[in-house]
C-alpha cells in the first residue's frame, strides 16, 4: 500500500519550544516562563497519548510504530484516510509526501497527481 500520507506522534516538546529554530544561539532569555511553557506542552502530550491509548484500545486496527530520526513516532499500515481521521482529532501530524518531486514523479499517478512549476497539482 502506496500513502500519500504520513503519520506522526510528536512527543519531543524541544521543536515548539524553540519554534522550529535550532539555529540560533539556544539562550533562555526567561527561565521561568520557559518552564511553565514546558509544563503546559508535557500536559497536552500526556493528554494526547492517553487519547492515542483509547483509541488503539477500542479501535481495530492494527498499526506498527517506529522511533524516527527526527524526534517522533511513525505510525505505519494506515490508510491515509485513517491517518486524516486521527490528525482531524489531534492525536498525530500528517506528512504530505506529494511535497517531494521525486515522491510525485514515482507515485503520484496512484493519487491523481503530478509535479508542475514546483508543486504537486491534481490532474
Amino acid at each position: 500500500m502506496v500513502n500519500r500520507y504520513a503519520g506522526e506522534i510528536h512527543i519531543n516538546p524541544m521543536r515548539v519550544l524553540r519554534n522550529d529554530d535550532f539555529n540560533n544561539d539556544g539562550k533562555i532569555n526567561d527561565i521561568v516562563a520557559t518552564f511553565k511553557q514546558v509544563i503546559a506542552l508535557n500536559q497536552k502530550v500526556n493528554d494526547r497519548m492517553q487519547r492515542l491509548l483509547d483509541w488503539l484500545a477500542k479501535d481495530n486496527a492494527a498499526p506498527s510504530f517506529q522511533y524516527a530520526d527526527g524526534g517522533y513516532i511513525a505510525i505505519h499500515g494506515l490508510s491515509d484516510k485513517q491517518l486524516q481521521q486521527l490528525a482531524s482529532k489531534g492525536l498525530i501530524e500528517l506528512f504530505d509526501h506529494a511535497t517531494s518531486k521525486e515522491w510525485v514523479m514515482k507515485y503520484g499517478h496512484y493519487f491523481g497527481l503530478m509535479w508542475e512549476d514546483g508543486r504537486a497539482v491534481e490532474i
